[in-house]
């Protein structure tokens, strides 16, 4: 059938069967849609099946086996971390708790605070990795 052979079997229609016939339309092609949305999902089910889960399961055994392969060793002695790290990290929020408290009070702002936790991030500058990833 053309186009032009459906228009005039439509136009010869009544409303409702034309309404109906528009709504068989609808359906079929809303089932349409989530067909084919459901077979690109058990497509993805299986890439991850095949792409994550059964590696993970092969890596887990692997390390498993290995662990229990391996011979026993004998401990070794341990050796304190040197406290450096410390003594910089107390020197640090001391220093930067100065900075705040000088211009808190440059800036006439008289809010109380505290350092109660900080935390270290990567990046030379503390830009979180940015400062290394950007080029100029």
């Amino acid at each position: 059938m053309t186009l032009t052979n459906i228009n005039t079997l439509l136009a010869a229609m009544p409303f409702s069967e034309r309404m109906a016939y528009g709504g068989q339309v609808f359906v079929v092609g809303i089932l349409t849609v989530f067909a084919v949305l459901t077979i690109l999902w058990f497509v993805l089910m299986l890439f991850r099946l095949f792409a994550y889960d059964i590696p993970a399961k092969r890596k887990a055994k692997a390390q498993k086996t290995q662990i229990a392969e391996a011979p026993a060793e004998a401990p070794a002695e341990i050796t304190p971390a040197p406290e450096t790290q410390e003594s910089d990290d107390g020197e640090l929020i001391a220093v930067i708790t100065a900075a705040i408290e000088a211009y808190n009070s440059q800036s006439g702002s008289s809010l109380p605070f505290r350092v109660v936790s900080y935390k270290r991030v990567k990046g030379a500058n503390g830009w979180n990795g940015n400062d290394t990833n950007e080029t100029i």
